[in-house]
Order: structure tokens, then sequence, then C-alpha cells
């Protein structure tokens, strides 16, 4: 396990998810987002979602994919309280790669549909998305974040 100061951990004891892995939840998350700017701004709304999803199912789908990382968003502020908190932060990671492999196979089959013509804002969202799954590959602080048990302040 490697080496945390006390800044790293919460009020609770528990390691701190770090901003890489709540950039993650939120790319993951990012339909919802766009459904809530989307709501927000009625008038560009429809183009605003149009640009990131031009087939309608895949907007839907991305919705039902993105209710993992959601409610993972939702459980990080109480993964020290109840049951259901702590029960689904422990599953967390294996949550949230299943949700970053299925939305990525929906960005691959939105690229196809295209017929692989470039647009910034799908093709900035794929780089992204590579990237931060490689995140949640290979970070050991997210594999600790998920399985680790209250820390040095736990009694304090």
């Amino acid at each position: 396990m490697p080496q945390y100061t006390f800044d790293h951990f919460d009020r609770h004891g528990q390691l701190k998810p770090g901003p890489w892995l709540l950039l993650t939840m939120l790319l993951c998350a990012k339909t919802w987002l766009l459904f809530a700017l989307g709501a927000a701004s009625r008038q560009s709304g429809a183009d605003l979602l149009a640009l990131f999803y031009p087939d309608r199912q895949d907007f839907y789908l991305g919705l039902l994919l993105g209710l993992p990382a959601l409610a993972l968003l939702l459980a990080s502020g109480h993964r020290h309280q109840g049951r259901l908190g702590p029960a689904l932060w422990h599953r967390g990671r294996p949550l949230l790669l299943a949700s970053w492999a299925l939305q990525l196979g929906l960005q691959l089959k939105a690229l196809v549909g295209v017929q692989g013509q470039f647009h910034w804002a799908p093709g900035l969202t794929l780089l992204a998305s590579f990237w931060l799954g490689l995140y949640l590959l290979r970070s050991r602080h997210v594999k600790t974040v998920f399985t680790a048990e209250p820390g040095p302040l736990a009694g304090a």
C-alpha cells in the first residue's frame, strides 16, 4: 500500500477519492451532465445533445450506462454511514470499469456510425475516455480508495 499523509484522508478516516477519480466518474456520468445542461438551456439544449449523441437511442443508453458512476458520485459522500453507501462504494471499481467499458463501446459504435468522419467533441471525449480508463485500470490509488478500511483518523 502506498504511503499516504493525513491530508489524503477525510474526517472519517477514509481515503479521499482524489481529483482524477472524480473526473473519471464525471466523465462516465457525462450523459447525465449533458442532460442537465440541455434542460437548463432550453433553446440550445437539443443542439447540445445532438452534438454528442446524434442517435437518440445512444443518448438513452448513455443515461443507463451513467447510472453506476452517478450512484458512486452520490455514495462518495456517504461511504462511512449506513449500509448502502459502504456496500456500493466497495463494489465501485468493478462497477466503474464496466460502465467505462460499455460507454467506450458506445463511443466506438458512434464512430463507426459516422464512417470515421472527425468531429472535435466526440474525438476529445474518446481520447479522454482512453486516458481515464487507463487510469482506472492502472492506478493504485483507485484500487486502494475502493477497498480501504478507515485509516489513521478513524478514532479521532
